[in-house]
């Protein structure tokens, strides 16, 4: 693999891409043998910790980058290209996992079959999650797919659905349709100079050509919700004129996932609707998750309701991927009975089962045994579904006739390409007003120190959209004792973005001997810029363009390399979060946690014995001790001995 990496490197030395961005250009286009890695002498070995690595952590709550990561390990399936070494197979059925023995014969028995013979690694996984949603009774299933508003994927991509579909139907009775996926923060905004509007724009110039397509039911807006749907309102334009040429046209949204924005599942609807051209009919809207509103009793909430029954919109919920990726703690808060009681079209989904190691009928279960969903209320959910489905096929017999007067059989990847380069595009036109932080704030952007420990404070900017921090005297106590001792030089202070709350206060009483950081977005209005200019705070830029995803830089740079303390004093979705990647990384971290948050006390009900609340005991005294205590371990010339035990060799 090494040896391969550097003929990788050799080949891509020109690219402009620097640092994270340049190293993962390289592990991207570093091929091996998988088959030989799986297949090998080492396969007892190999096999379970490949299986592991498939799937979100099964034996605790994982977060967003936990799920990013998966995808890449995912890459071997879903970008994979044939090995161009060969090997061979034998003495399978001595191999240590009957499920893969199992698959291998399956595979060898598809090289026989008239149409699988000549599938492409792409064509061979359709044809799998088929087989795997026929064990399921499950008989049509949509699924995401962002190669299919991919000027360089589309039309190969549909090319390849037509040449195995109906051999895969006939023989599984399970139609696949998909939806054609747009992130909700295009990943070009991280790292290039590039505009999002220029991203969007080549998402919707070829969703307009493929939008006819009998296997693309319509389009999803997809990602971490760290944003207001309302930023993505010219996007939501652009879609609703194209489902206005379709009339079965799909819009699904991901919304009201977590806590952050808890209005974005009804501005997800408004959005649409503002969207609408004169005459056009509302089309099928579908929202992912609907986990999170205003209080459905408040007037707001009543609202919502009224809205989603006029509009006939439909809510699927997911609990396994609400409970695994760390959205949901407190299961006597789930809104699903309420919705079904106010006549509201829900639907129970898998989020992606396999990520999560389920399928439909775990999910059923789930929400059977979890949520006490009685017979008739699962029966509600089965209608709806029924409902959505019988509609679904015979629209895809309706494309199917009308697309087959348009496009020759086998013709289609010619067919796309030619609709896609016909296409002259979409202007969209975004005021954001934001500037890049690495050039607005370069005189304050500063190296994290190595030789001290990092407190984290979570105190305002890990908000939800509508919490503003309240300042507690005990806790501003807490933090004057924590000041008290900066003098030590043992420790530094890392804030968020919005310098409020106690953050504000920390900071405004830290002194020269304190060094502070903050963790801020890679973009910022100017208001925010004179903000952060005017406080004299040093500066870290994450990565993400929204304040809500800053999480994830933090625990990069801190959680990931060395041991911590956070000091959770407010916070929603972001804080928890935070909480759960410490928790999780190799490092020795210790959190301490508000008792005045009920968003927090419901996280530290779920990890007891890794975090400690503030009233519990002398919690001064103890962040004290924490920091004495990582700060000895920082000073060992060994770093293993950083790591907590069981993470590869532990010392101390």
């Amino acid at each position: 693999m090494e040896e391969r990496r550097r003929i990788t490197e050799e080949r891509f030395h020109d690219s402009q891409l620097t640092g994270k961005y340049r190293e993962r250009l390289f592990d991207d286009n570093t091929f091996i043998n998988f088959a030989a890695l799986m297949l090998n002498e080492h396969s007892a070995y190999n096999i379970p910790r490949v299986r592991a690595s498939l799937a979100v952590l099964k034996d605790g709550q994982a977060v967003f980058t936990d799920l990013e990561k998966v995808y890449l390990y995912r890459y071997v399936f879903t970008k994979g290209v044939p090995a161009e070494d060969k090997i061979e197979l034998k003495n399978i059925d001595q191999l240590p996992d009957a499920d893969i023995v199992s698959a291998i014969v399956q595979m060898e028995s598809d090289r026989s079959h008239p149409v699988y013979s000549k599938n492409t690694l792409y064509q061979d996984t359709l044809l799998w999650v088929a087989r795997s949603y026929r064990r399921s009774g499950v008989h049509y299933a949509e699924i995401s797919d962002t190669a299919l508003v991919k000027e360089s994927e589309a039309a190969e991509t549909l090319a390849q659905i037509h040449a195995v579909m109906p051999a895969v139907t006939a023989e599984t009775g399970v139609t696949l349709r998909f939806l054609a996926a747009i992130r909700r923060i295009p990943l070009i905004m991280g790292h290039s100079g590039d505009a999002p509007q220029n991203a969007y724009a080549e998402n919707l110039r070829v969703l307009r050509a493929v939008a006819g397509d009998p296997y693309v039911a319509g389009s999803d807006f997809v990602g971490e919700e760290m944003n207001d749907i309302r930023e993505l309102q010219p996007v939501m334009n652009a879609v609703l004129r194209i489902a206005k040429e379709h009339p079965s046209f799909v819009v699904r949204i991901h919304a009201g996932e977590n806590d952050a924005l808890p209005d974005n599942v009804l501005n997800s609807l408004l959005s649409v609707e503002k969207a609408l051209l004169p005459g056009q009919t509302f089309p099928h809207v579908r929202i992912g998750h609907g986990l999170y509103t205003a209080n459905l009793k408040s007037e707001k909430g009543r609202a919502l309701l009224e809205l989603l029954r006029r509009r006939q919109a439909v809510l699927e919920f997911q609990i396994t991927s609400n409970v695994r990726l760390n959205n949901l703690s407190r299961l006597n808060r789930h809104p699903l009975r309420q919705y079904l009681n106010a006549g509201i079209y829900c639907v129970q989904g898998t989020d992606g089962g396999a990520l999560y190691g389920t399928d439909s009928i775990d999910e059923q279960l789930s929400l059977e045994r979890m949520l006490e969903l009685s017979d008739e209320e699962l029966l509600r959910m089965r209608q709806a579904e029924k409902e959505i489905i019988d509609r679904s096929m015979r629209e895809f017999e309706q494309k199917k006739t009308v697309f087959r007067a348009r496009c020759a059989e086998g013709a289609e990847a010619a067919f796309y390409r030619e609709r896609i380069l016909q296409d002259t595009g979409t202007v969209l036109l975004f005021d954001t007003g934001r500037l890049a932080s690495t050039d607005a704030l370069k005189e304050q952007i500063a190296p994290l120190p190595q030789d001290r420990v990092p407190v984290v404070i979570a105190g305002g900017s890990f908000n939800n959209a509508v919490r503003r921090t309240r300042l507690r005297e005990a806790d501003c106590r807490l933090l004057d004792d924590l000041l008290k001792r900066a003098r030590s030089g043992k420790f530094f202070v890392v804030i968020g973005p919005s310098l409020g709350g106690y953050e504000r206060y920390i900071l405004e009483k830290a002194g020269t001997e304190l060094p502070v950081f903050a963790f801020v977005p890679a973009q910022i209005s100017e208001a925010e810029r004179m903000r952060l200019e005017k406080s004299g705070v040093k500066v870290r830029v994450a990565l993400e363009c929204s304040p809500q995803g800053v999480y994830k830089s933090v625990a990069y740079e801190i959680f990931k390399r060395r041991p911590s303390v956070i000091i959770a004093l407010d916070g929603n979705a972001a804080a928890s979060n935070l909480i759960q990647d410490a928790k999780n990384s190799r490092y020795l971290s210790r959190t301490f946690i508000g008792a005045s948050s009920r968003a927090l006390r419901a996280k530290a009900a779920s990890l007891q014995g890794y975090v400690t609340l503030l009233d519990d005991w002398d919690t001064a005294e103890s962040i004290a001790a924490y920091v004495d205590y990582y700060y000895d371990l920082l000073q060992k010339p060994v770093s293993e001995s950083l790591k907590k035990p069981g993470s590869r060799k532990t010392e101390g």
